[in-house]
């Protein structure tokens, strides 16, 4: 797992969640709560084109490469940074926050 606190962390492109979208998993990086309070990174296919990734908080649900999921707008606590996935971190830029459910 690598840190995306460095380098491309700093260039990825934050834009707002305005009503929830669909989507699939492409990678999810699990977040940490406690002392160390890091958000979840999930890489997803939206539209059947476009990537983004979602920057949610250490609680969002746990998801799987291929899950449906609805992404529902999610205001950022204040924390900054993300676990990192090392394979994504500086070539998928577009990003917002959102909590992340899978579709049954």
């Amino acid at each position: 797992m690598a840190d995306a606190l460095g380098k491309c962390e700093k260039k990825w492109q934050y834009s707002k969640l305005d009503h929830p979208i669909k989507g699939i998993v492409l990678l999810h990086t699990k977040g940490y709560c406690g002392y160390a309070h890091i958000h979840a990174n999930t890489i997803v296919i939206i539209n059947n084109a476009d990537t983004i990734r979602i920057d949610g908080p250490c609680y969002t649900e746990n998801t799987a490469v291929s899950d449906s999921v609805l992404i529902s707008p999610y205001e950022t606590d204040g924390v900054i940074g993300a676990i990192g996935d090392g394979k994504y971190d500086c070539t998928i830029m577009k990003t917002c926050y959102g909590i992340i459910k899978k579709i049954k």
